[in-house]
């Protein structure tokens, strides 16, 4: 098969038996991730893939969905097998409803606690009670932050029409990636981004529904605290402790929340300090529930190496396909 430049989430663990992880992601033509998209790789041998989701599956229409996508894959490719990580018990309990075989592993156990740290913003850099890091679609719910004075946004590149309700949403708001080049769109990534973040009081989150939300972990491993509106996809229950806030989806009651905190000072190294001991214990628990299906299925275990490769480049980063499969070519 040619490969391609094509930038894919996920990676290969071992080559012989054929084992990958990477992340479910329809929107990028990888609805059962990387084997998924490598038809000619699971007619060839065993395989077996650890599934990420990127979007809440405790409802039983995703759910369904993919046993159905499981199921046809099935009848083409019938020595593929899958094993998914539910972000959450509930989340573990729909998948197991609907016969697929799950264990719970939220996937923000996966952070790259390295690349996510704290970094002190510049000596004359404005600060801010609140930072939100989300792009600009409807289910991120912006408009709930309203009431929130001094507020930061990050985020991925807008289209125009995006860029300009949101500005119209919050007036107030400094548009952080446009911000540091004259209007310019910037990607901010390594200590540029964590500085960013640094320069915030709280980090929010405000969707009710997604996957677990990536950025909610990135705060707390810079040293924030998190106001948060009730939701389905895992990140409440990772975060929960003395440094995770759940307040109604109403902007008076975020605004108060934040003010709330952002008084209190919680110190960032121990905001730091705690999620890293759940980090730590949520790898080992993930890492045990995976290796005990790789036993049941006669496969080899996962190592420390391959756990270091599910960190790097499991869910955090895209990297072009034909990198990915490089040492799988010709088998």
């Amino acid at each position: 098969m040619t490969m391609t430049n094509r930038r894919l989430p996920g990676c290969v663990l071992s080559v012989d038996p054929l084992i990958t992880f990477s992340k479910r992601a329809p929107a990028l033509g990888v609805g059962l991730g990387l084997i998924g998209h490598r038809l000619d790789l699971a007619k060839a041998g065993p395989s077996f893939n650890i599934l990420t989701l990127a979007w809440t599956h405790e409802g039983d229409g995703q759910a369904k969905r993919l046993k159905q996508e499981l199921d046809a894959f099935a009848e083409t490719a019938p020595l593929a097998r899958f094993i998914v990580l539910a972000n959450t018990e509930t989340e573990h309990q729909s998948l197991h409803r609907h016969g697929i075989e799950s264990v719970v592993g939220n996937i923000l156990c996966l952070a790259d606690t390295e690349r996510f740290r704290i970094v002190a913003p510049a000596s004359d850099a404005s600060r801010f009670d609140a930072v939100y890091v989300a792009g600009f679609q409807p289910f991120k719910r912006h408009a709930l932050a309203c009431d929130i004075t001094s507020l930061l946004l990050l985020y991925w590149p807008p289209g125009p029409i995006e860029a300009i309700s949101m500005r119209q949403t919050l007036p107030h708001a400094t548009f952080g990636n446009h911000a540091l080049q004259d209007g310019v769109f910037s990607w901010l990534e390594g200590e540029v981004y964590c500085q960013q973040l640094g320069r915030a009081s709280v980090g929010l989150c405000l969707s009710a529904e997604e996957g677990p939300m990536r950025a909610s972990i990135e705060y707390m491993l810079c040293g924030l605290p998190v106001v948060t509106t009730p939701a389905r996809g895992g990140r409440i229950e990772m975060l929960s402790g003395p440094h995770l806030s759940v307040v109604p989806p109403d902007p008076k009651a975020i605004a108060a929340a934040v003010a709330e905190v952002a008084e209190a000072k919680p110190d960032p190294f121990q905001i730091r300090s705690t999620i890293l001991d759940r980090i730590g214990k949520e790898r080992q628990a993930l890492l045990h529930g995976v290796n005990q299906w790789l036993e049941n299925q006669a496969a080899p275990l996962l190592d420390g190496g391959m756990f270091e490769q599910m960190v790097r480049y499991g869910v955090w980063r895209t990297r072009p396909e034909a990198e990915i499969f490089e040492n799988v070519i010709g088998r």
